[in-house]
């Protein structure tokens, strides 16, 4: 019974991890209001697998890797570069004349791509890794002290459950959602997410600039 409270801990904990909004949010949400339910999931489950990935990084051991500045240095670039071209794109959508244009615009940049954009803005984004390192490298040196290597995995297993439920319920409401919005208002979301998301593509190259002259200091 213990364990069984401790795995529904660890969901809770990955719903918890999953709801705060960010770039993987944003972009769920903007693709369930433009691109409808399957989009919005496929970027979910894209980031799910970058973070599933991570999961296995930690597990495993690899945290020296992550340390390393010019892997840091790669993935900031990778983060930048996604991420402010996704921002860009829908600010250039949301001012589109056309409302049928404005659709069409972003089902063609943004259809085909779903689940490879979801993917890198999961594991190019450094602050996200850190994040995770932080508190599931804690939470899994508690569980390998109280539990075995099974029972340790299958707690694992619980944040990634919680992930998926978080990115399932936010699919489903973004693209149910949109049925009861305008087109204005949902202008005005993809706008907003776009200012958003090159405003972490930003705020990465703020972190870059202190990353790159830290290393150069300790050269």
């Amino acid at each position: 019974m213990e364990f069984l409270f401790t795995f529904i801990h660890y969901i809770v904990l990955g719903i918890s991890l999953a709801a705060p909004i960010g770039p993987m949010n944003l972009e769920v949400i903007k693709r369930g209001l433009t691109n409808g339910f399957f989009q919005a999931w496929f970027v979910g489950l894209g980031g799910l697998t970058g973070d599933c990935i991570i999961l296995l990084t930690i597990y495993f051991g690899f945290h020296s890797f992550i340390q390393l500045i010019s892997v840091q240095v790669l993935m900031y670039i990778i983060g930048i570069v996604m991420l402010g071209s996704l921002g860009i794109s829908s600010i250039k959508s949301a001012f589109s004349k056309d409302p049928y244009l404005f659709m069409l615009e972003e089902k063609k940049k943004q259809g085909k791509n779903a689940y490879l954009t979801g993917f890198i803005i999961s594991v190019a984004n450094p602050l996200s890794l850190f994040f995770w390192f932080g508190v599931f490298g804690t939470s899994l040196k508690e569980l390998m002290d109280a539990y075995s290597l099974l029972g340790s995995l299958l707690c694992s297993f619980g944040i990634i459950i919680g992930l998926f439920l978080w990115n399932i319920n936010l699919a489903f409401t973004s693209h149910f959602s949109k049925k009861l919005m305008s087109e204005n208002f949902m202008r005005c979301i993809t706008f907003l997410a776009g200012i958003c998301l090159a405003g972490f593509a930003v705020s990465f190259v703020y972190h870059l600039y202190r990353l790159l002259k830290k290393s150069f200091l300790l050269l």
